[in-house]
């Protein structure tokens, strides 16, 4: 699935896809990342919360 970002008028960039879009008045970084998310979702990753959980583990947190 083809991701295509948009530069917006009024600053921002806008994240699609062909069947809808996934963000509007975002920053550019955050678009990129995005789009980066969307292609490995695309591509078979699965998110599972592993690298999530061990950072609040290593912060002192509970890590649940």
């Amino acid at each position: 699935m083809p991701v295509t970002i948009k530069k917006l008028a009024g600053g921002g960039a806008q994240v699609s896809t062909p069947n809808m879009i996934h963000a509007k008045k975002t920053s550019m970084e955050k678009a990129m990342a995005q789009k980066r998310l969307l292609n490995a979702v695309d591509h078979g990753w699965k998110p599972t919360g592993k690298a999530r959980k061990m950072r609040k583990m290593m912060s002192g947190g509970s890590g649940y």
